[in-house]
């Protein structure tokens, strides 16, 4: 807490410090709450104008009491309104008209928008620090309340949402809200039989009468804790009659009522001192707060006198801190045993609704209460900023708030000093020097162990700040929209396991929170990991053959791991907000769709119309990662597409020189085994060649124009491979018709026959080897011009 904090006095308007308990004009500030210096409408306050006086002064000045009963306090001889129940020190005005009321119409100028419908008929003495209360007549003359808050006091929009769920039967019927001439107002229904405090003093309540009371309050107060409301400041005050047979008890005054969003937590100490709950000194406040006061409420009406009366307000808090309510007054041990149970000092033992309804059927089964909290305080108070600590809790509360003071004084050794050579609490001791040896432990982490040991009950608090659902959810919408210190705070919840460590506390709230952020977290770095080497095992087996030297020589850069620090609120968003997750899948199906158009195989990782939201958040993750993997794809691509270009002019030469080299071969002599042995080489090549070409994966429009043509010369050659195969074999048959033994036989026969028979058959003789040579080239010559032919269609 810092100097920035001040309490305005409500009756002379000085600012004065956060810890100052009592204004210089006597006003007790107790229940007035901190606000900033700067928040404060009226800068030029009214200090000035009050002389300051010393006590001597004080006690040398005359005085006038106040003329209220329940007050009768002294106060100045020129004051107007008593300093301690701020009524006036006249005597209480009567209901009836008088010849004055001119006065307090003057005094109290209603504003034209409430003047045609209502008449003033004079201010109520139950004014308080936050609002005026006049009493009017409206044209239907009937009375009403009309609630006038001051300049910069209203009722939280948050506060006025809830009580409207709060039934009418138990709360003060507000009929009109709005704002005149810069303030609030609430235009309510008058009780003519007063508050609780009146009648208590007018008539001592039976037993029916308090069982009357006791039902009415308990319901009550719980219609307001049903709608998400504490109270805070429940005392007889408070407390309207509507009507006294059948009793019928309202609540009203919710001006520092607080959202019940959490089991406790921490607030402001603005509250009666009279009836605040023993936990409340520290600011720390439940729903049980409100029935400690019902018990004290009932205590007074029990006894006739409430057992503070008389005290201090150091006295009081010392009682409160130190000492359990005396009830020896109370004669009847069935009321002593619920108010025991009312007043116990653990607020998780204090009795509530149920119990009450159990005490008032008489359930015989009703267990006994037993005060389980120590009222032992310390030997010495330990100071911390602003706070004088006297028990455990009040510490734990007390470090909590002060959050950087305590984590110097734990890192300066101060608090160990402190346990040890004061408080001589060994376990603490034992705490602090554990944590002190575990290099793994942050001095944050070891402070909060250190205040969950002193206060098990604490509201779940890091750093100063709540973790409640709200704050952390509140935290996870700054950081959505890019504020780094709520995102590096969730970070520092998640990586300390905060909530973790109020769930081991029995904190179920904490516990659902962990549960479904830390599970979603851990399926996050699961899937992160696993749809990561997916995108990268493709990108390096859709490249295969690519050599990036960008890469080669600078690195990749490749993330070891995802980042979290602004994933915890996207965790948080998916986990509490279906919408959001929703949103997300949307826009995912639609970046991922462009992206697949270049990579199809991307839709193929994960559905992303069934995918979790961790898994959502995961290809949200990567996007950057497929959007490297379509840049690698076409870069692959450009380089495969240069590669062809290379390949295609050296494929094409060797295609075409072939081609050339065949149509040679094939109008070449093939009557000779080297010319035949060329042309079937050459037809092998072309074969080869055009198999290569076929199986090329390049699609560009140069290749399909090669590929097509390579298709026509296949078939050309399919029908030359028989013709050269056939001139093959003939040629090889007329080796033996044909070669030279033959040759040498048949120049032997042309020469012999003629001599042996008649020289006449010469003719014959080499007419016959003629044709024997014409019948074995013949046929070859005829496969060769077809061949030719054929290597023409090339």
């Amino acid at each position: 807490m810092t100097q920035d904090y001040i309490r305005v006095c409500p009756g002379c308007l000085t600012e004065n410090s956060h810890d100052t308990l009592r204004c210089q004009c006597g006003m007790l500030l107790t229940s007035v709450d901190l606000s900033l210096r700067s928040e404060q409408p009226g800068q030029n306050n009214k200090s000035d104008d009050i002389p300051a006086r010393s006590p001597a002064d004080k006690q040398a000045a005359s005085s006038q009491l106040c003329p209220h009963e329940d007050c009768a306090q002294p106060n100045p001889p020129d004051a107007e309104l008593c300093l301690y129940c701020n009524r006036p020190l006249a005597a209480p005005v009567r209901e009836e008209p008088r010849s004055d009321t001119a006065i307090h119409a003057g005094l109290w100028n209603l504003p034209p928008e409430l003047k045609e419908r209502y008449s003033l008929i004079a201010p109520l003495p139950a004014s308080g620090g936050e609002a005026d209360l006049l009493l009017l007549r409206g044209t239907d003359h009937q009375r009403y309340v009309l609630k006038l808050y001051r300049h910069g006091n209203h009722l939280k929009s948050g506060i006025t949402e809830r009580l409207a769920k709060v039934p009418v039967e138990h709360r003060v019927h507000v009929l009109e809200t709005g704002t005149l001439s810069g303030r609030q107002y609430e235009l309510m229904e008058y009780c003519e039989q007063g508050s609780l405090r009146q009648y208590l003093q007018q008539e001592k309540p039976d037993v029916m009468q308090l069982r009357a009371i006791l039902l009415e309050l308990d319901s009550a107060v719980s219609s307001v804790h049903q709608a998400g409301l504490l109270h805070r400041d429940l005392k007889p005050e408070n407390i309207l009659i509507r009507t006294k047979e059948p009793l019928d008890l309202i609540l009203t005054d919710f001006g520092i009522a607080s959202a019940l969003d959490a089991t406790q937590k921490l607030t402001g100490t603005a509250r009666t001192l009279h009836y605040a709950a023993p936990e409340t000194l520290s600011g720390v406040i439940s729903a049980k707060a409100d029935y400690w006061a019902l018990g004290m409420i009932l205590l007074e009406a029990i006894t006739g006198r409430h057992p503070f009366n008389q005290f201090s307000e150091a006295v009081i808090l010392h009682q409160l801190a130190t000492r359990e309510i005396d009830l020896n007054n109370v004669a009847d041990k069935g009321w002593k045993k619920l108010l025991r149970g009312l007043l116990l000092r653990d607020p998780a033992k204090r009795w509530a609704s149920a119990e009450i309804l159990r005490w008032l059927a008489n359930d015989p089964t009703l267990p006994e209460p037993v005060e389980t909290q120590s009222t032992a305080g310390f030997r010495e108070p330990f100071h911390i900023g602003a706070d004088i600590c006297h028990t455990k809790e009040q510490l734990g509360v007390a470090l909590a708030r002060n959050w950087a003071l305590a984590s110097n004084d734990l890192a300066n050794g101060l608090l160990l000093q402190w346990f040890r050579d004061v408080q001589k609490d060994q376990n603490a001791v034992r705490l602090l020097l554990d944590n002190r040896h575990d290099r793994h432990l942050s001095v944050d982490v070891q402070l909060l162990q250190l205040i969950l040991y002193l206060s098990p009950g604490l509201p779940p608090v890091w750093r100063g700040e709540s973790v409640e659902l709200s704050a952390v959810l509140l935290n996870a919408n700054r950081s959505l929209k890019g504020e780094k210190d709520a995102s590096v705070w969730l970070h520092a919840l998640y990586h300390h396991k905060v909530l973790d460590m109020y769930a081991q506390q029995g904190d179920t709230h904490s516990a659902d929170l962990a549960g479904r952020w830390y599970r979603s977290a851990d399926e996050y770095l699961q899937t992160w990991h696993s749809f990561r080497e997916k995108i990268h095992t493709r990108i390096r087996s859709m490249s295969a053959g690519y050599v990036n030297v960008d890469k080669l020589m600078f690195s990749d850069n490749m993330q070891v791991g995802p980042n979290l620090l602004d994933v915890h609120a996207k965790l948080l968003a998916c986990a509490y907000d279906a919408r959001w997750a929703d949103r997300l899948r949307k826009r995912l199906q639609a970046s991922y769709a462009g992206l697949a158009a270049y990579c199809p195989w991307l839709q193929e990782i994960a559905d992303l119309t069934t995918m979790s939201s961790a898994g959502l958040l995961v290809m949200d993750a990567l996007i950057p990662d497929a959007e490297k993997a379509v840049e690698q794809q076409k870069q692959a691509e450009a380089w495969q597409a240069q590669e062809a270009t290379i390949g295609l002019g050296d494929i094409s030469e060797r295609y075409y020189g072939t081609v050339m080299a065949l149509k040679s071969a094939a109008n070449a002599t093939l009557f000779f085994a080297e010319a035949d042995a060329t042309l079937h080489r050459e037809l092998e090549t072309l074969f080869a060649l055009l198999t290569e070409i076929r199986e090329a994966p390049h699609q560009s429009a140069e290749w399909l124009n090669l590929k097509k043509h390579a298709a026509k010369t296949e078939r050309v050659l399919l029908r030359m491979a028989p013709v050269a195969s056939n001139i093959s074999e003939r040629m090889t048959e007329n080796a033996g018709w044909l070669g030279a033994q033959a040759l040498i036989a048949g120049m032997m026969i042309a020469l012999v026959v003629p001599m042996l028979f008649n020289r006449n058959l010469l003719p014959f003789v080499l007419l016959t080897l003629l044709c024997i040579v014409i019948w074995r080239l013949l046929p070859v010559y005829l496969r060769m011009r077809q061949l030719r032919e054929l290597a023409a269609l090339l």
